[in-house]
């Protein structure tokens, strides 16, 4: 199981990750995104890498964490500009912000 993982030239297989909370006051807080990948595959990625997980453009947020004895990493991931650009596309309820990793709002209705 797992969606497709491209990074340059290597290709793989990983466990994408999505995770957000609803904050108080109704806010919508993005709280992170990660791939969990083979570390052999893909352990050499660093911070700022352009990375494609199940067709979606990211960027590297920071190093790879090991685990599993290193046989494994997660890659915590970033939208890249071109998914940022199009959040304003996202329809949410009355009173609620939408942010992004950094803490950006993109959107308060």
């Amino acid at each position: 199981f797992g969606v497709p993982v491209t990074a340059g030239a290597v290709s793989g297989v990983g466990i994408l990750s999505l995770e957000s909370q609803l904050g108080i006051g109704g806010e919508i807080t993005f709280i992170g995104c990660t791939v969990t990948v083979p570390t052999a595959t893909f352990g050499g990625l660093s911070h700022g890498n352009a990375i494609a997980v199940d067709g979606v453009n990211y960027k590297v947020a920071m190093q790879p964490q090991r685990f599993d004895g290193g046989a494994f990493c997660r890659v915590p991931l970033i939208p890249s500009a071109a998914v940022v650009a199009t959040a304003n596309n996202i329809t949410t309820l009355a009173g609620l912000r939408l942010t992004t990793l950094d803490g950006r709002y993109l959107v308060t209705l």
